[in-house]
């Protein structure tokens, strides 16, 4: 089954994002000596750049996942898997405020980088980011309440899923507490 087949939605990103990339480099080269140096080459091949970066973008909800793409020279394409997504906010800035956009942080168990600050994927300019936050977390929440689990050699047993390894745990927990009923 192709990574289309079973999308669910798929986001659509701004055109302001183009004026906002072409801004947010003009606005670092501006506050550094050498790169106001770069300025100009900046304002010539600039908008061209965002323009492609812009083209390039990609995220794809699927019945499992979130997909992201993104690069000009360098393609990267993400997958980010439901079960592991534990936060999906919203965030704005002054730049991205003056220009109508919103930023949708996705972030992961155990993978907010401490260094750099950064979550699993951030996703500017998103149309309809509250939407897609929604739609996000409403599948991952689908998916849990239908027992997504490890595979079953991790489970215990062929086929037991989530349910047959919660179920095992409950049956120790009521042994152990029997056996302390017993001797207290």
């Amino acid at each position: 089954m192709s990574a289309q087949a079973n999308s669910i939605v798929e986001a659509r990103f701004s055109p302001k994002l183009k004026v906002y990339f072409w801004l947010s480099g003009a606005l670092i080269l501006i506050a550094t000596i050498a790169g106001i140096l770069l300025l100009p080459f900046w304002v010539l091949l600039g908008g061209w750049w965002a323009s492609r970066y812009h083209a390039s973008l990609s995220c794809r909800l699927t019945d499992r996942s979130v997909v992201i793409g993104k690069g000009v020279f360098f393609k990267q394409e993400l997958t980010i898997p439901l079960d592991k997504i534990q936060d999906v906010s919203i965030h704005e800035g002054p730049l991205l405020g003056a220009l109508g956009l919103l930023q949708l942080r996705i972030e992961t168990a155990g993978q907010r980088s401490a260094a750099t600050g950064k979550s699993e994927a951030d996703l500017i300019g998103v149309m309809d980011a509250r939407t897609m936050r929604d739609q996000i977390l409403e599948q991952r929440d689908r998916l849990a309440e239908r027992g997504f689990a490890a595979p079953a050699a991790v489970a215990g047993e062929a086929g037991a899923g989530a349910d047959g390894v919660l179920g095992e745990i409950r049956d120790a927990l009521l042994r152990i507490e029997a056996r302390l009923n017993e001797k207290g």
